[in-house]
């Protein structure tokens, strides 16, 4: 049994913003309304796995896929652009 595509809308994005407590404007909203409903797509297609389709069997479009390559990593490059630090630690405003 296939299910059907979950549908996002632009009052989900502000009931969602608002159990956010977080204030969006209409283009804001939009764009949020595409990306979750981007997302719950993937999610659908996973949903598919568990009714028995294997995941050969999922349409994967090899474009929105990308290569993992190994690059060189410089965190002193990085911490450049942090406003306040101390040596290699990263000053933050507290969140509680």
């Amino acid at each position: 049994m296939t299910k059907s595509k979950p549908r996002i809308t632009v009052e989900d994005v502000r009931r969602l913003g608002a159990l956010a407590k977080i204030s969006t404007t209409a283009t804001e909203e939009e764009g949020l309304r595409r990306e979750l409903a981007s997302i719950l797509e993937y999610f659908h297609v996973v949903d598919q796995v568990g009714d028995g389709v294997t995941i050969d069997e999922l349409k994967w479009d090899a474009a929105d896929l990308r290569h993992d390559e190994v690059g060189p990593s410089d965190p002193d490059g990085v911490l450049k652009g942090v406003p306040q630090r101390k040596g290699r630690l990263v000053k933050a405003p507290r969140v509680f």
